[in-house]
């Protein structure tokens, strides 16, 4: 049976202008796959005809929208809902396949790998998380060998380059026969000579001594434990010809696996001086920093008071009468402030989080709001475990020319990307383009050491948000690039 708080929050979608209603309607589908999963699937599609019949481009961001609400939905539906090329197909095709995982959908994610058909955008990054839920070894090489070919069709695509597919398959060589696995190895290190190198910045150690400025010799370090195993001539000639690659294979002989064994080493002995401990990142622009670190403390002590005063400041911004948010209200930062901590605080508080609705001035936002809550009263994954939105950049564009905002928009990043893990998401806008220098959208990581009680889950480092940023905590040791 759905919970009354559903059942009014869609009486109250049905009345609502088509934007909200649209919007809501996506939502509440989410929530019905808990106890009726056919009425979910032809809720979500009610929705999806009539985003479809929006010609605005909000109504183009709700089918965006829509792409990643079929995921969690009925993955199945994905082929009838048009898809983003470029860049957009790249960052998505990941999300998309995470989704399908924290809800539940392996055999879905399995097959959307292995079909995947698109001219680039394969996510590589999601790869390993699909092998370790794929059920048999069999399924588990189907799905590796889908990415090699991927990889081999288009090797040089930008869209899906070298380093996502390294990453990948420093971690995921194991699982091909021996012949097989030296074959690709090999087709890698060909690869990286030939393209051209560039300067980048790449630090092994939390000393910040070993360092690689060549991206192709980074490269070739990541591959160093694999070849260490299947080659070592070729490993020991590849030292031989690069200074810096030498120098690294100094300090860590076995590349990765040296590098992970001594910061593992390191941990274990800040464990033991320290009692143990856990931590929390935040992405987003600092500003945001107080609220998020709000959140994240009433998820603890189960006072949402704070974050909601910090929601009504930006909802007071939003609906500002001499400069008000131009964007639609689904993807006003207030919103998405309201959603996480209704959701939240439905986690932590049960029913009784029903009167934070109280606090929230505007009908639709609260709308918004009330899904959220009956989401989690209902078990089912937030946003905060993968379900990832693409909105709107509204605010942070405004010095952007009107012609130069074509693209550009809002993500929300996830800091939970392995499965089975908890933790808050938070709003951050990403600028795919960034013409004559305006409009970048600022980037900013925050790291504290925090017992892991008190946040309720351990936090991965968030995966960058789009290519050419990347992310280094000072006890694993990781790239920057310019």
């Amino acid at each position: 049976m759905p919970d009354e708080l559903l059942v009014l929050a869609r009486e109250q979608a049905e009345r609502s202008v088509p934007l909200v209603r649209v919007a809501a309607l996506l939502r509440v589908a989410r929530v019905e796959t808990t106890f009726d999963p056919d009425e979910a699937r032809h809720t979500f599609q009610q929705a999806l005809e009539a985003a479809l019949t929006l010609s605005d481009r909000d109504g183009e961001s709700l089918v965006d929208e829509a792409r990643f609400l079929a995921a969690a939905v009925a993955p199945d539906l994905l082929r009838e809902i048009p898809a983003p090329l470029g860049i957009h197909e790249c960052l998505t095709s990941g999300n998309l396949c995470q989704i399908m995982l924290n809800h539940g959908h392996v055999d879905e994610a399995v097959s959307y790998l292995i079909r995947y058909d698109r001219a680039s955008g394969f996510p590589f990054t999601v790869v390993p998380a699909v092998m370790q839920r794929a059920a048999g070894e069999a399924v588990r090489l189907a799905v590796l060998r889908a990415a090699i070919e991927a990889w081999r069709t288009k090797p040089d695509n930008p869209f899906q380059g070298v380093e996502q597919f390294i990453q990948m398959f420093q971690t995921q060589w194991k699982e091909l026969p021996p012949e097989e696995a030296l074959t690709v190895l090999r087709e890698i290190v060909h690869f990286t000579l030939e393209q051209p190198d560039r300067q980048i910045t790449a630090i092994l150690d939390s000393e910040r001594a070993v360092r690689i400025a060549s991206r192709r010799e980074y490269q070739l370090f990541q591959l160093l434990h694999i070849l260490r195993h299947l080659d070592p001539l070729l490993a020991d000639s590849l030292i031989a010809g690069h200074q810096q690659l030498s120098a690294a294979a100094r300090r860590f002989p076995k590349g990765r696996d040296s590098v992970m064994e001594e910061a593992e080493e390191r941990r274990r002995s800040a464990g033991a001086t320290t009692g143990g401990g856990g931590g929390y990142a935040m992405v987003g622009s600092p500003r945001d920093f107080p609220y998020m670190h709000a959140l994240m403390k009433a998820s603890s002590d189960g006072d949402f008071g704070p974050p909601i005063e910090h929601a009504l400041e930006r909802y007071r911004q939003d609906s500002a009468p001499d400069h008000p948010n131009p964007t639609a209200k689904e993807y006003w930062p207030s919103t998405c402030a309201f959603r996480s901590i209704l959701h939240s605080a439905g986690k932590r508080l049960g029913r009784d989080a029903a009167v934070y609705l109280d606090r929230i001035p505007d009908a639709d936002l609260r709308l918004f709001a009330q899904i959220e809550l009956a989401a989690a009263l209902a078990g089912v994954a937030g946003n905060t475990t993968g379900l990832t939105e693409h909105v709107r950049l509204s605010r942070q564009c405004s010095d952007i020319p009107r012609g130069d905002r074509r693209g550009v928009r809002a993500s929300r990043l996830h800091l939970n990307s392995a499965p089975g893990r908890a933790a808050d998401s938070v709003c951050a806008p990403v600028a795919p383009s960034n013409r004559a220098g305006r409009g970048r959208a600022d980037f900013a990581l925050f790291l504290r050491a925090m017992p892991a009680a008190s946040t309720g889950a351990r936090c991965p480092s968030p995966r960058p948000p789009a290519r050419g940023w990347a992310t280094r905590s000072a006890t694993k040791p990781g790239l920057h690039q310019p």
